[in-house]
């Protein structure tokens, strides 16, 4: 088995540091540019509250044309 050696071991730590801001940067577009029952507390931390709903300007996508699909959704309205 190799060593990953510091330079792999950096080069780890930034992808996934730019992960986590696009995945940030999605989840601010989803809260702010959809309608969103649950908006304050889904502001305050409360992510699973995310749901599938409506863009608020009524397009099909978000802006910078992306999609969403929030997963989950069908089993928490099960609960």
């Amino acid at each position: 088995m190799k060593a990953i050696t510091q330079e792999i071991t950096e080069e780890l730590l930034a992808v996934m540091d730019m992960y986590q801001r696009i995945a940030r940067q999605l989840i601010d577009q989803l809260i702010l540019e959809t309608d969103q029952p649950d908006r304050t507390e889904i502001l305050a931390g409360a992510y699973h509250l995310l749901s599938n709903a409506d863009v608020i300007q009524g397009e099909e996508e978000l802006t910078g044309n992306w999609y969403f699909d929030v997963h989950g959704e069908a089993y928490r309205k099960m609960i």
